[in-house]
């Protein structure tokens, strides 16, 4: 510590006692000047022949003033000095317990910023308080400009509005709270998050906001995706396989009122063996492609196409699409007939036979109707194939 008389203010070092000379009359603007060059770094003794009154000694201490003296008294001075010594004391320790706390938060901070993993930390109004690098990425923007902002500031509202209403639930509840939604990100496009966060509350039990970790789920949910359609699909025509199939129809049933009339079909591929063993099963699979590729052209009319083995294949019909049931698999019928058709020994091959039955799952079971409808399949072979007959 070093007492020194102002000359020049911009020679003042950081942890000197200033002793600033207040004349008639002056309410301290040097001393707010000061003030504002140093900061906290220094302490200012304001001195003044003025007798001090209340209003003076406010104007002082406001304008910027640790200290006031009134004389050069050196018992005074040494009490000011020491005061100063104190204070100046207090001062480098607070600084170095923040500097110590700055680097701890730098270490901190530099250590969630190397995880690929987005990480916030926001206050009850929904201010991000802390993020990390991953996270500005995830929006989009350095994280510097994140901190102090909303969600609403980046995002579309309706977007923003669903995460506030999230975060004021958990706000409400406290705990912890997991979410899986779907987003569109600015540099990788549409992705499905996990978010998990949590309320933060202080020792006292004071709501201080919220935390959160965000975990991109897109590959996982893809592979779920793909696992799914090769447990319910057919992997060579992707038609479903007699799983879906029975599961649908099951669901559908369980819906159904007392009055409801659905209805299923029995496919066969006419003469197909002839294609295999005539062309070669590599040509056999591209028949059988081509003829499941047209009959699932009527799905989007509600028509489910499932493979139930070989070249037989059923159809289920909901509530929907029954009262063009017929129409439908007609329209294939014929379109296969005209593009998917080879001619082999044993005639005309790769065109359809087909039997369609219609039930009410309150009166009858699928297997039952599935049945009618396979013997209506077998009517329209042996009547030429190349047929679709309505079961009796």
């Amino acid at each position: 510590m070093r007492a020194v008389f102002i000359s020049n203010p911009a020679d003042i070092a950081p942890g000197a006692v200033c002793f600033v000379s207040i004349g008639t009359g002056s309410r301290g603007h040097e001393l707010a000047r000061l003030r504002a060059m140093h900061q906290d770094t220094v302490y200012l003794v304001a001195l003044t022949v003025q007798e001090v009154d209340a209003v003076l000694q406010a104007d002082l201490f406001g304008a910027g003033a640790d200290d006031i003296l009134c004389e050069m008294d050196p018992r005074q001075l040494v009490s000011c000095l020491m005061r100063a010594r104190r204070h100046l004391q207090l001062r480098q320790r607070e600084e170095r317990w923040r500097q110590d706390m700055q680097a701890k938060l730098d270490i901190w901070q530099h250590g969630l910023d190397q995880l690929p993993t987005p990480i916030y930390v926001k206050d009850v109004e929904g201010r991000y308080l802390v993020c990390n690098a991953a996270f500005g990425n995830f929006l989009g923007l350095s994280s510097d400009r994140v901190l102090g902002q909303r969600l609403q500031d980046f995002v579309p509202p309706e977007m923003a509005e669903a995460y506030h209403a999230s975060d004021l639930q958990l706000l409400r509840q406290g705990g912890v709270m997991r979410t899986e939604t779907d987003v569109c990100l600015p540099e990788t496009g549409m992705r499905h998050i996990m978010v998990h966060k949590a309320r933060l509350d202080s020792e006292r039990g004071e709501i201080r906001g919220v935390t959160g970790v965000i975990i991109d789920i897109t590959e996982r949910k893809e592979l779920e995706s793909r696992l799914i359609e090769a447990a319910e699909r057919d992997p060579l025509t992707n038609a479903a396989n007699r799983r879906k199939f029975f599961q649908v129809a099951s669901e559908q049933i369980a819906d159904a009122k007392p009055e409801t009339i659905l209805a299923v079909a029995v496919i066969d591929i006419d003469h197909f063996k002839s294609i295999n063993d005539e062309l070669g099963h590599a040509e056999g699979d591209v028949t059988l492609c081509s003829i499941v590729d047209t009959l699932r052209s009527q799905e989007a009319e509600g028509m489910l196409v499932a493979r139930a083995g070989g070249e037989e294949f059923f159809a289920f019909f909901p509530e929907q699409a029954v009262p063009t049931a017929y129409d439908m698999l007609e329209t294939a019928r014929q379109d296969i007939a005209r593009y998917c058709q080879v001619q082999t020994g044993a005639g005309a091959a790769g065109t359809i036979s087909a039997g369609l039955a219609y039930f009410n799952p309150s009166e009858e079971t699928i297997d039952q109707a599935l049945r009618r409808a396979d013997i209506a399949l077998y009517q329209a072979k042996r009547d030429g194939r190349n047929r679709l007959y309505l079961a009796e």
